[in-house]
C-alpha cells in the first residue's frame, strides 16, 4: 500500500534527482543577429508581501543569463541561447546551493541541452522564463499562442498557453498555474501574480545581490537574529539523534522551547532539501517568536544514527521523548515551558506525548490526522486517485482498491492502528490545530474533530485556523496533489501559517519576540 501520509518533501527530492550541480560556466555562443531585448534586472518572488526568491536577469546578444536564488538557498545559474526569434536553442544550467563549499576535485561542468527549435525554456525558478514565453508570442503575433515549454533540468515537455489581452497584459498559463503579467511597452516583464497562490513577481533595477544573502541550510540566519547549533542526542536505545537547536538572545534567562516533530517519512530535520525546507521555515518563526528550537533529523537519516526502515509511530514518539528529556536537562531552557509541535503524523505524536506527560505546555499539530488509521487511507487513496488526470474515469475503482490492498509497512502499519482522538481527548495544554484548506492528504474535517476532543475532555484553551489555499505540503497550493508539488511556484512555507504559529507561541510560551528580519524586498 502507499504512504497513506504523503512523502511530499521527498517527492520533491527526487524532482530534483539526477540534476546537474557545477560552478558557472561560460555562455554558449550567441546566435548571429540576435540583439538584447530588455534591460538587466532583478525580479523578485514574494508570498503574501514575503520575499523568498530572486532572479537577476541579464540579456545579451543571442542569450540571456540568469541566475535564480530560491529561499536563499537553492541557486540556478543558467545561460539560454536564444534565436532571433525568442526561442530557445540551447542551455547550460548549473545547480548549487548557497553559502555551501563545492566538493573536491575538477570543477564541475554545466548541463548543455539542444532545446530543440520553436520552444521557450522553462523553470518555476526562473521567472525570466515567463519573461520569455511572452517574447516568443510577441515574436509569433498570434493573440493566443500555445508555446512549447521545455525544462532547464531534464528532458520534460510541456507548454506554455500565451494570451494577449492588450498592449501589455497577458496571460500565461502552464502546469495548473495562470500569471497575470504585466509589460512595458517595448515587451519587458514588469510584474506578474499569481492570484490563487499569493504570489507576485516584482522587477527592480537596483537590487543587488548582497540583499539577499546565502543561509546555510542548518545554519543560523544571515541577519543574525537568533544563534544555531550543532546537537547530538543519545538516545537510550543506543542511536544518536543529530539536529539543530536553535536559541533566541536571553540575556541570561531560561527561555521556552519546542520541538519539532516529522511526518511519516524518513525526513532529516529541515523536512526537505533546498529551496523546501518547512521545518527550517518553522524553527525560523518560532525563535524570532522568542522561544527555542530543536529539529532533528529523523534516526537513520541525515547524520542521526539508528536505522528508521523498521521503525513504528510509538519509537518516533520515543525519540521525541528523548529531546524533551535533554531539553529540560539543558542549562538556559526553561523545563516547563517546552512545548511540541509535529507535522502530518507528527501532528498525532504531539497530543500522543502531550496526553501522558502533564508538563508539557503546549501542543500545536499541523496538517495532523483526526480521523481513525483507515477512514484516513481509504479517503486519502480516493481522493487522489480520483483528482489524477492520468487514471481513466473506468480505471479509478480499480486503482484505489489495487493501492488499498498495498502492503504496509512496519511505520504504516502501527500509524493506522492508532486513533488520534483518543490522544486528543486526554490533551489539557494549549493546544494550536492548523490545517490547509486544499489539503486532500487529510481530510479537512480533522482539524475540528480533534478540537471537538480537547474540548470534550475539558481543554478550555484550544484554536483551530484553516488557511485557505494551501495543501498538505503547507505551501500556497490550491490544487493540492502531490504529483504537482515540484511544479509550485511558492517555496516557503504558507506566510499565514507561519504568522499565526508565532502569534499564538508568543501569547503562551514567549515574552521577548524577535524582529521578523526577513530580506527585504525594497530596492
Amino acid at each position: 500500500m502507499t504512504s497513506r501520509i504523503l512523502p511530499l518533501v521527498a517527492a520533491a527530492a527526487l524532482a530534483w534527482s539526477g540534476l546537474a550541480h557545477a560552478q558557472p560556466a561560460a555562455p554558449p555562443a550567441p546566435s548571429p543577429g540576435a540583439q538584447p531585448a530588455c534591460p538587466a534586472a532583478a525580479y523578485l518572488t514574494l508570498e503574501s508581501g514575503r520575499l523568498v526568491a530572486v532572479d537577476w536577469v541579464d540579456y545579451r546578444p543571442g542569450a540571456v543569463h540568469t541566475l535564480a536564488v530560491v529561499n536563499q538557498s537553492r541557486v540556478v545559474d543558467a545561460t539560454i541561447d536564444l534565436r532571433p526569434d525568442q526561442s530557445a536553442a540551447r542551455s547550460a544550467v548549473l545547480l548549487s546551493i548557497a553559502g555551501e563549499a563545492e566538493p573536491k576535485g575538477p570543477p564541475r561542468q554545466p548541463t548543455v541541452r539542444d532545446l530543440g527549435t520553436g520552444g521557450v525554456y522553462w523553470s518555476d525558478f526562473v521567472t525570466s522564463s515567463l519573461a520569455q514565453a511572452i517574447a516568443r508570442a510577441r515574436a509569433l503575433g498570434q493573440p493566443t499562442a500555445r508555446i512549447p515549454a521545455l525544462s532547464l533540468f531534464s528532458a520534460a515537455r510541456g507548454e506554455a498557453l500565451v494570451e494577449r489581452l492588450d498592449a501589455t497584459d497577458w496571460i500565461v498559463s502552464y502546469h495548473n498555474k495562470r500569471y497575470l503579467a504585466l509589460t512595458d511597452a517595448a515587451g519587458c516583464l514588469v510584474s506578474a501574480t499569481l492570484p490563487e497562490y499569493g504570489v507576485t513577481i516584482e522587477r527592480r533595477f537596483d537590487f543587488p545581490r548582497s540583499a539577499y544573502p546565502p543561509w546555510l541550510r542548518y545554519g543560523a540566519p544571515p541577519d543574525h537574529a537568533y544563534s544555531a547549533q550543532e546537537v547530538a542526542i543519545r538516545a537510550p536505545q543506543g542511536h544518536v539523534l543529530a539536529g539543530t537547536l536553535t536559541l533566541p538572545p536571553s540575556n541570561g534567562k531560561r527561555v521556552a522551547a519546542v520541538v519539532l516533530i516529522t511526518g511519516l517519512s524518513p525526513s532529516e530535520r529541515n523536512g526537505g532539501d533546498p529551496p523546501w525546507m518547512p521545518l527550517r521555515d518553522l524553527a525560523d518563526a518560532l525563535t524570532r517568536a522568542g522561544v527555542a528550537v530543536l529539529r532533528v533529523d529523523d534516526r537513520g537519516m541525515g547524520r542521526s544514527t539508528g536505522d528508521h526502515k523498521p521503525s513504528t509511530t510509538e519509537d518516533e514518539a520515543a525519540d521525541v521523548r528523548t529531546e524533551i528529556a535533554w531539553l529540560r536537562a539543558r542549562r538556559g531552557i526553561d523545563p516547563d515551558r517546552i512545548a511540541l509541535a509535529g507535522y502530518s503524523e507528527g501532528g498525532l505524536i504531539g497530543p500522543m506525548i502531550a496526553a501522558a506527560d502533564r508538563r508539557i505546555a503546549g501542543v500545536v499539530t499541523l496538517a495532523g490526522p483526526g480521523v481513525p488509521g483507515p477512514e484516513l487511507a481509504r479517503e486519502q487513496i480516493t481522493e487522489m486517485v480520483m483528482r489524477d488526470p492520468y487514471v481513466a474515469a473506468a480505471d479509478k475503482a480499480k486503482e484505489i482498491a489495487r493501492q488499498l490492498a498495498d502492503p504496509l509497512t512496519p511505520r504504516e502499519a502501527s500509524f493506522l492502528a492508532l486513533d488520534p482522538l483518543a490522544y486528543a481527548a486526554q490533551v489539557r495544554c494549549p493546544a494550536l490545530i492548523i490545517q490547509g484548506g486544499a489539503d486532500i492528504t487529510v481530510p479537512l474535517r480533522s482539524a475540528e474533530r480533534l478540537a471537538a476532543a480537547m474540548r470534550a475532555g475539558g481543554n478550555r484553551d484550544v484554536t483551530v485556523r484553516i488557511v485557505p489555499g494551501v495543501s498538505h505540503s503547507l505551501l500556497p497550493d490550491p490544487n493540492g496533489l502531490p504529483s504537482g508539488w515540484a511544479y509550485l511556484p511558492a517555496f516557503v512555507t504558507a506566510p499565514q501559517i507561519l504568522d499565526e504559529l508565532a502569534a499564538w507561541t508568543r501569547a503562551h510560551l514567549a515574552t521577548a519576540p524577535l524582529p521578523r528580519g526577513r530580506a527585504t524586498s525594497k530596492g
